[in-house]
């Protein structure tokens, strides 16, 4: 799937922009409650600006399935990263690849998404209220020893300036970042991204680490 995804991609220029410095996936938020929410008639040209380069992920966060199809279909979005507190019915109706997000303080709540129907799991940092993009890091060392029995991604705080140590400390299968990476919210910044991507493909090829 990835090894390096930039979310909360809000314009044409972002998406291909991250694209061009080596991401592998970017994140576009459908999920009208967020900061970095894209609408359905906006979110075509940045698709379409990473076509063949990166891979478009649609976020949703407690959406029918019925309306995560629509959007995917018309999109020609492939995977989907589930948010919210969407139970495995919804997930196992969905024909696309599917990443669930789970919000966590210390690893121990994964154990009741043993059996959830997906391809991978994200580890975000749990706030109260929140679906994400929140900036808050999770402790490293206490993730380290996670074995979900599927591919995992790190999310929450991660930066270009530790993100090495967070692959290091977490052993993570790829990484997530919005906030770390931006100037105001959904504004990417060039160069934060530009060296977050350089630092995590670095630590991740010397952790023999390939895309899941």
């Amino acid at each position: 799937m990835f090894r390096i995804k930039i979310c909360g991609i809000t314009s044409e220029e972002d998406a291909a922009m991250a694209a061009s410095f080596g991401a592998d996936a970017i994140g576009i938020n459908f999920y009208k409650g967020s900061r970095r929410h894209v609408p359905m008639s906006e979110a075509a040209p940045m698709v379409a600006a990473v076509r063949g380069k990166a891979i478009p992920v649609g976020v949703f966060v407690n959406e029918l399935p019925e309306v995560i199809e629509e959007v995917c279909r018309t999109l020609r979005i492939e995977v989907v990263q589930l948010s919210g507190h969407e139970p495995p019915a919804v997930a196992q109706r969905l024909s696309f690849q599917r990443i669930k997000a789970v919000h966590v303080r210390d690893g121990s709540e994964l154990a009741a998404y043993g059996s959830y129907p997906c391809e991978a799991f994200l580890l975000d940092a749990a706030v109260k209220g929140e679906f994400g993009g929140t900036g808050k890091a999770l402790d490293w060392g206490k993730i380290g020893g996670i074995h979900p029995g599927k591919p995992w991604i790190l999310a929450g705080g991660l930066t270009a300036g530790n993100v090495a140590a967070a692959i290091r400390a977490s052993r993570p299968d790829a990484v997530d970042v919005a906030s770390g990476v931006e100037t105001i919210p959904g504004k990417k910044d060039p160069m934060k991204v530009k060296y977050f991507i350089k630092n995590a493909t670095e630590e991740f090829d010397i952790a023999g680490k390939h895309k899941i």
